[in-house]
């Protein structure tokens, strides 16, 4: 598929459950003094995930994006991009995990035709909620559900520990699998491995929580 169809079914997707589908806001916000450029699709809707001015519960977006966080790995990683769009599907108020982990999966599986048994999950340590659905729900076979710290699946990255202040949320992240010829190929390699193998092809990110100055 070409990156205007994947664009277009991602949308209609979302269209189809829902949602309002939203133009990419600019590349340099207009009333966000946090940011150089909008790094992610949640950045225009910030207010909305704190409940402020909720003109609609559910929206999906491809967001034009810049990353000069990343400027590093581009070229190192197949995963690291400068300019990129991202697509998005956003719940404010309404629906939860439950919802987006099986729409996610639904999407890959039944409108891009991905095979399942190429596809692995991570959820963040604690998140005994994701884990189970992936597990139990969506049948995902436990060898390929990963359990990672706050650095990797959390958002944004260490923020229990390190802040900053705002809405906050454990991650859970699909993975594609190129397959054991490719990278370290070792018998034992997962996502936890930055061999190449593997690449994150979808981030949810559950903004259940508004850290404060204390933490």
């Amino acid at each position: 598929m070409r990156t205007d169809e994947i664009r277009q079914a991602f949308l209609e997707f979302f269209k189809s459950k829902g949602h309002t589908i939203v133009p990419s806001d600019s590349l340099v916000p207009k009333d966000d003094p946090t940011l150089l450029f909008t790094g992610a699709g949640m950045n225009q809707f910030k207010e909305k995930f704190l409940g402020r001015n909720v003109t609609y519960k559910r929206a999906a977006s491809s967001q034009k994006c810049l990353r000069t966080g990343d400027l590093d790995n581009v070229g190192k990683t197949s995963g690291h991009h400068t300019f990129f769009e991202m697509l998005g599907n956003f719940s404010f108020g309404d629906y939860f995990k439950k919802e987006a982990m099986q729409w996610s999966w639904e999407f890959f599986t039944k409108v891009l035709k991905i095979d399942p048994e190429r596809l692995w999950a991570s959820v963040y340590k604690d998140d005994k909620e994701a884990y189970d659905i992936w597990k139990d729900i969506i049948k995902m076979p436990e060898n390929r559900i990963m359990k990672f710290g706050e650095k990797d699946n959390f958002w944004p990255s260490e923020a229990p520990t390190k802040g900053p202040n705002g809405p906050c949320g454990p991650c859970s992240e699909i993975f594609y699998d190129y397959g054991k010829d490719v990278g370290c190929k070792k018998p034992g390699c997962t996502p936890a491995c930055d061999c190449g193998r593997f690449i994150e092809v979808w981030n949810m990110v559950f903004t259940q929580f508004d850290r404060q100055q204390d933490g």
